[in-house]
């Protein structure tokens, strides 16, 4: 053995996870390739000649090593004699990166040690800080542990430095003196009874009392980030006062009512109103709703209970066997009917459907997706033009117009459309003719008796039959002034009849057959499919033209 190859330290690199091994013996390199499942090599052939020329041994035949590549079959092959003694590498210092976050208030470190000779240090890693210019924040005791993690492990990634972040302001907030959601006890009657009619659900406040108090915002206080520089706070928003009718700010921060009422926020504004607002269903909570102004119902109106209000009715839910009676009634879910429940409104009735009931309205009645199986009247219009906008089964009747996207369904579901007259009035009317007729009927009747006794000489009747002829002669006047009235709202009546308009039924979509058509008592049965048509009346026909 020749003083060369003495110098020589036998070693092998690669593995047969790896998919090669290279030794390096006394007597040359040879190289190994393992077959595996995979058709690709787990490495590149550059990584095998990098190894090679690292160890020293430049006189290799590539041609040979890109046969054990191709032959994968595990036999160590003999690639090169030659074996030239390793000049010993220089040590290589751990790889210390840092990385600051974007917004400048923390930074990480990573350590790779790439050489066991060289280990990391603490002052590696802050010289590596002073590099980026990162001053604040940096936690020494972090760093200590992140070194002792990569000499452990080999490296270690660790978060090592934090700036001091701003401390935002607060923004201004309404300290509510009013507890608007308290719900109060019924009131005591005699003998220890109570009253579940007067249930004390809402929030009255009084002249001058406190409604709320502001808090005003802060501006905050200042940060730094780790390269010293200093980050401003964001400061709190500031607050309007939420003043509203009948409340008024004092002091530049408080709201107060000006009148005794109920307290209610409407929008974003304290407001003290004579409406009441039901937070939940009427139902047994609340017992049946009777007021001179405004109500608000949050829940529904459930099975046998009553709202009725001078003002406008808002009902968030639905009415489900419930009577509402109101000037407005707007009923954001639906009205279930169940054949007993009725809504009244002096003007408009606006609801997303209606099922099995019956609706009045002096003015609109609006359903925006169905109506099903209801007996709706209307002073003036019926639209029902949502989505769905059908009405099919039982009847619609209106002054001046029907708007319906469908009327009927596939089922020649039998549905009666009318226009033309008021239904109120004509109920009205109604009421009239018969007052009118008992009045004639009482008054006749009258006269009849009075003309019998008075066919008697007066000192020939006993006392009974001088008082009736006193109260049949005292009460024909009366009788004879209730017969001038009824027949004069009668002919008032007869006469705004007269002035109605013609009225219309406008079907954007499809009329099946089944419905009834009735323009001013003309009358006309579908008996076949329509599209896209008006209905109105013209020499005394239902005339049907292009909607």
């Amino acid at each position: 053995m020749d003083d060369k190859n003495t110098e020589f330290e036998c070693s092998e690199t690669g593995s047969e996870e790896k998919g090669y091994l290279l030794k390096f013996k006394k007597d040359g390199v040879f190289f190994s390739v393992f077959p595996n499942d995979d058709e690709t090599n787990l490495f590149e052939l550059t990584d095998i000649t990098k190894i090679l020329d690292e160890h020293g041994a430049p006189n290799y035949s590539i041609e040979l090593l890109m046969k054990v590549v191709r032959e994968k079959d595990g036999i160590e092959v003999k690639i090169s004699d030659d074996l030239l003694p390793q000049e010993k590498a220089e040590p290589i210092a751990p790889e210390i990166k840092i990385y600051p976050s974007k917004d400048k208030m923390e930074a990480v470190v990573n350590i790779t040690v790439l050489d066991k000779e060289i280990k990391p240090t603490f002052n590696m890693v802050m010289d590596k800080l002073n590099e980026k210019g990162i001053v604040f924040g940096i936690d020494e005791e972090a760093i200590k542990k992140a070194v002792k993690n990569a000499i452990e492990s080999g490296s270690c990634e660790m978060l090592v430095v934090q700036g001091t972040r701003p401390t935002n302001g607060t923004d201004a907030k309404l300290l509510k003196l009013v507890d608007n959601d308290a719900k109060g006890r019924p009131a005591e009657l005699e003998h220890g009874r109570v009253d579940f009619k007067n249930l004390n659900l809402f929030t009255i406040v009084t002249k001058g009392q406190i409604l709320a108090e502001r808090i005003p915002h802060t501006q905050g206080s200042s940060g730094m980030n780790i390269f010293g520089d200093t980050v401003a706070a964001k400061p709190g928003k500031p607050f309007m006062i939420p003043a509203g009718k009948n409340t008024q700010i004092i002091e530049e921060h408080k709201v107060v009512s000006l009148i005794d009422g109920q307290f209610s926020m409407i929008g974003n504004k304290m407001t003290v109103t004579p409406t009441i607002e039901i937070k939940g269903d009427v139902d047994l909570s609340t017992g049946n709703i009777t007021f001179n102004g405004s109500v608000i119902i949050r829940g529904s109106v459930q099975m046998g209970f009553e709202v009725k209000a001078e003002g406008d009715i808002e009902v968030y839910g639905s009415i489900s066997g419930g009577t509402v009676e109101g000037k407005n009634i707007i009923v954001k879910a639906g009205i279930q009917g169940m054949q007993r429940g009725i809504i009244k409104a002096k003007e408009d009735v606006k609801a997303s459907f209606a099922e099995n009931a019956q609706i009045v309205a002096g003015r609109d009645i609006m359903i925006s997706e169905a109506v099903l199986h209801c007996n709706l009247s209307a002073g003036k219009k019926i639209v029902v033009q949502g989505k769905r906008g059908m009405i099919a089964g039982g009847i619609a009747v209106a002054g001046e117009e029907i708007l319906v996207k469908i009327a009927g369904n596939q089922m020649d579901t039998v549905t009666k459309l009318e226009v033309g007259i008021n239904p109120m009035l004509r109920e009205e009317y109604s009421t009239a003719k018969k007052a009118l007729k008992k009045s004639e009927e009482d008054l006749d009747q009258a006269k009849k008796a009075l003309n019998v006794l008075k066919a008697v000489n007066p000192d020939d009747l006993p006392l009974a039959k001088k008082e009736l002829l006193l109260r049949l002669t005292k009460s024909q006047f009366p009788l004879a002034g209730e017969v001038k009235k009824f027949k004069d709202r009668i002919a008032t009546i007869e006469a705004e009849f007269d002035n109605l308009k013609s009225g219309k039924i406008k079907v954007a979509e499809i009329t099946y057959p089944g419905v009834k058509v009735i323009v001013r008592s003309v009358v006309k049965q579908l008996k076949t499919a329509t599209q896209h048509c008006t209905f109105s009346e013209e020499n005394g026909e239902v005339k049907i033209s292009e909607y």
